[in-house]
């Protein structure tokens, strides 16, 4: 296999992996398992036979640094696991740097779409809603109130990575 097909080889899993995810978080505002984590476990692997400790150790910083960011929102109920385990697979397979990019871009059009839907939509009225106490992601999911206000970070993610990819982005 030459390099050039070789590096070819982790943006075509990230692309397949992320435009998947997109659509089942659009859909249905999940990422599943047997999409997240077989992304997590063949970065690590590629890496490990592609490029011996070095590669192992690199992607395994990806990882984390792909993933431990969101975990904040996660812990806060802000974000599914789900999102972070998509970050963490692409952390595997694209590295570090990549993965932080992805997150920049992916923030920026959350918050751009954000503040659209805000400026169209109205407001969420209840009687036991206050500014500080919006439900987290599992409760907002089973009330059509909140659940019109949710935003699929998958898909903000796949429009990351996808930017990224189109720019260039290497391992």
């Amino acid at each position: 296999m030459t390099a050039m097909h070789a590096a070819a080889i982790p943006a075509a899993v990230v692309s397949v992996a992320v435009i998947t995810g997109a659509i089942s978080d659009y859909r249905g505002f999940r990422l599943p398992n047997r999409l997240t984590l077989p992304l997590v476990l063949s970065g690590l692997l590629w890496h490990t036979a592609s490029g011996s400790a070095d590669g192992l150790i690199r992607s395994l910083i990806g990882l984390f640094a792909a993933c431990l960011p969101l975990l904040p929102a996660y812990a806060g109920g802000g974000m599914g696991a789900g999102d972070v385990k998509l970050m963490a697979g692409i952390g595997a397979w694209m590295g570090a740097v990549f993965a932080l990019c992805v997150l920049i871009i992916a923030g920026l059009v959350g918050w751009a779409f954000h503040r659209l839907r805000q400026k169209q939509s109205q407001p969420v009225h209840s009687a036991t809603a206050t500014p500080c106490s919006r439900p987290n992601i599992e409760v907002a999911l089973l009330s059509p109130l909140y659940r019109q206000q949710l935003l699929p970070f998958g898909v903000m993610i796949a429009a990351g990575t996808l930017f990224m990819l189109a720019l260039g982005g290497s391992v």
